[in-house]
C-alpha cells in the first residue's frame, strides 16, 4: 500500500507561492512555535470531502477546503492582504502550480472580517475559504495472477512452462 495524499508537501508548495507573491509568511493555524511578526497568514485544512462520482480508492478525485486568515494590526491592511491572497488563487501562477501537483481551484469564497479582541488590543483579521479538487496518490497493493507462484516459479513467467 502506498501513502495517501501528502498535505505537507502540497502546503509547502502553496506557502512558497504565497511568500513569493505577497512577501508574507503563511503558517498552520494553532501550530507550535513563535508567532511571526504582523502581518501574516494562517491556514487550516479540511483534508477530505468525497465527491462521490466513483467508488475508486486508487487515484481518487476528492475535494478539500483550506481556510486562510490574514492577521494584522490594521483593519485596512487585513482587508487588502486578505483580498490579495484570495486573488492569488485565481491567477495563472496558481493554475500552473495546480497542474504540476494534481489539484485545481474549484472555488474561492468571500473575504470576511473576523477581528479578534485580545485583552487590551484588537487583532484585525480577514478570512476566506478555498475549495480544491485533488487527485489522491494512494495505490492499493492488489495481488494479481502474476503474483501467484507454483513450485517457486511465477505464473507470469510463461517461458518456464513451454
Amino acid at each position: 500500500m502506498e501513502k495517501p495524499f501528502d498535505w505537507k508537501t502540497l502546503m509547502a508548495k502553496i506557502n512558497e507561492l504565497i511568500k513569493q507573491e505577497t512577501g508574507m509568511d503563511c503558517i498552520v493555524e494553532g501550530g507550535m512555535g513563535p508567532q511571526p511578526p504582523y502581518p501574516f497568514f494562517t491556514y487550516q485544512v479540511r483534508p477530505y470531502i468525497p465527491i462521490d462520482i466513483t467508488d475508486n480508492v486508487e487515484r481518487e478525485e476528492f475535494e478539500a477546503e483550506i481556510d486562510f486568515m490574514c492577521h494584522s494590526q490594521s483593519a485596512n491592511e487585513a482587508y487588502t492582504l486578505g483580498n490579495q491572497l484570495r486573488k492569488l488563487f485565481e491567477t495563472q501562477s496558481m493554475d500552473y502550480l495546480g497542474d504540476e501537483n494534481d489539484f485545481g481551484v474549484v472555488d474561492t469564497g468571500e473575504v470576511e472580517s473576523s477581528d479578534n479582541v485580545i485583552t487590551v488590543q484588537i487583532e484585525r483579521r480577514t478570512e476566506f475559504t478555498v475549495r480544491l479538487r485533488l487527485l489522491d496518490t494512494f495505490k492499493d497493493k492488489i495481488n494479481t495472477i502474476g503474483d501467484i507462484g507454483i513450485n517457486g516459479a511465477n505464473l507470469s513467467d510463461k517461458d518456464k512452462y513451454k
